[in-house]
């Protein structure tokens, strides 16, 4: 016998007749629920064994904090949402993404404790965000009827939400990911370019470590890098300039990341922009320094390197 799974809200379809459909979880006895998979499965005879069932109840919340001093909460433990748009465990992972990081930072006394409030300032809007367009389809999908005695939140793109969400960025809290182009707290694009000859995406170069992505004529923006991340103690920083390190063979780069030949833009550990000059400047290493300064959330505390 094959075992599986089958997930039953109501029966009858509430797309047709919301007051039709009755409420599957009325009748659990297994006879019943032998009912419900031959009927899913469509024939009458089906050899059915009920191995266990449960009761689910469909919920949209999101935590009132998602810190409390050293202790942090993530995934379904920081915001509930209905399965409609399979949106939970991406959220979850999203969590810790922009949490380990900081942790790490912080653990290494390369980061004040500063950095680890910006957690919920940047995650909590996000959630709330996910957590009603998940709620919408649910109404939408599932519940037609609930539209009647609440007021869903109109639904946006998928892609939106999967991979358009922004921190603390003047934009909101989602924009299309094909638009940004690179503006601080978007995640920064993927572009195809060339290192020593081999095909190598900027998302690659983001991974784990701050990133200094300079245009052709910036060169001077790697030179602040390498001064800025000794100043920070040996902070994880690498510094790339197009043309020289980095070849972009389809010209994508300089628009892609909203920047010109002599801007720069500085990309997190996890891949968001956390800062960009679009231009020159006439103090690259003290633009850099502020820069990181914001994003890591102040200075470190005296003594705290090397703990």
């Amino acid at each position: 016998a094959t075992a599986g799974f089958l997930g039953v809200n109501v029966i009858g379809d509430p797309q047709l007749d919301a007051d039709a459909a009755v409420n599957a979880a009325t009748d659990l006895s297994e006879s019943r629920l032998i009912e419900l998979v031959r009927a899913g499965v469509g024939k009458r005879d089906l050899p059915v064994r009920i191995d266990g069932y449960s009761r689910w109840r469909a919920a949209a919340n999101v935590a009132r904090r998602l810190r409390d001093g050293r202790v942090f909460i993530a995934g379904d433990a920081a915001h509930l949402m209905p399965p409609n748009g399979g949106f939970g465990g991406n959220t979850g992972i999203h969590d810790a993404h922009n949490l380990a990081w900081k942790l790490a930072l912080v653990i290494k006394g390369l980061a004040g404790s500063g950095l680890l409030d910006s957690y919920e300032t940047e995650r909590k809007p996000v959630a709330v965000f996910t957590v009603e367009q998940s709620f919408s389809r649910y109404v939408a999908r599932t519940a037609p009827w609930l539209a009647a005695r609440v007021q869903p939140a109109p639904l946006v793109d998928d892609l939106r939400i999967e991979l358009g969400y922004l921190y603390d960025s003047p934009l909101g809290v989602h924009a299309d990911p094909r638009s940004t182009c690179g503006a601080p707290g978007s995640r920064a694009p993927h572009l195809w370019l060339e290192r020593r000859g081999q095909r190598v995406s900027t998302i690659d170069l983001a991974g784990g470590r701050y990133v200094l992505f300079a245009g052709g004529a910036g060169s001077a923006w790697a030179d602040a890098a390498k001064e800025a991340a000794n100043r920070r103690g040996g902070l994880p920083l690498d510094a790339y300039c197009i043309g020289r390190d980095l070849a972009d063979p389809g010209a994508q780069f300089l628009p892609g990341f909203g920047i010109s030949s002599s801007g720069a833009s500085l990309v997190r550990p996890d891949g968001f922009v956390a800062w960009r000059c679009p231009d020159h400047a006439t103090e690259p290493a003290a633009e850099l320094h502020a820069a990181l300064g914001a994003s890591l959330k102040g200075s470190l505390t005296p003594g705290a390197q090397g703990k």
